[in-house]
């Protein structure tokens, strides 16, 4: 199973545009081992990455808030999304699929509730099969993959 070696530390950005209040920009890098810790292989989400956290829609923020214990799954996912979308993806993830596997695991990892967890899980899983953009892309032009 995976690890997270890293706290997630992010700032609020601030904007005139109608979401600018949902973007966050990392304060330090936020860093995952796929498969464990010791594994080799190492998801880094740049220092100064932007991220909307796991893209949730508004309704069911009641039952399912932005920020939670998924929190730095989704991080890592809209990082990996991403790189995707920039046609540079990790090596890691180098499919949506990959992407939505490794959010998955990293849920596990954090000890996400059974429910939550499938829930957001199906939700990446639409978005993928439905290939619907990410946004992500629009707010980090340079894709510092590492």
């Amino acid at each position: 199973m995976g690890a997270f070696t890293s706290e997630l530390t992010i700032t609020h950005l601030s904007g005139n545009d109608r979401y600018s209040w949902r973007r966050w920009r990392l304060a330090e890098p936020l860093i995952y081992e796929v498969g464990g810790r010791g594994s080799g292989r190492v998801i880094v989400v740049w220092k100064g990455f932007v991220t909307d956290g796991p893209s949730i829609p508004r309704p069911l923020w009641s039952i399912l808030p932005v920020w939670a214990s998924y929190s730095r799954a989704g991080v890592i996912h809209d990082c990996l999304c991403c790189l995707i979308a920039g046609n540079n993806p990790h090596p890691e993830a180098p499919t949506r699929d990959d992407a939505d596997r490794i959010f998955f695991e990293a849920m596990t990892v954090l000890n996400v509730g059974r429910v939550q967890k499938y829930a957001l899980y199906l939700g990446v899983r639409l978005a993928t099969w439905f290939n619907l953009r990410t946004t992500m892309i629009d707010y980090n032009t340079t894709l510092n993959a590492t």
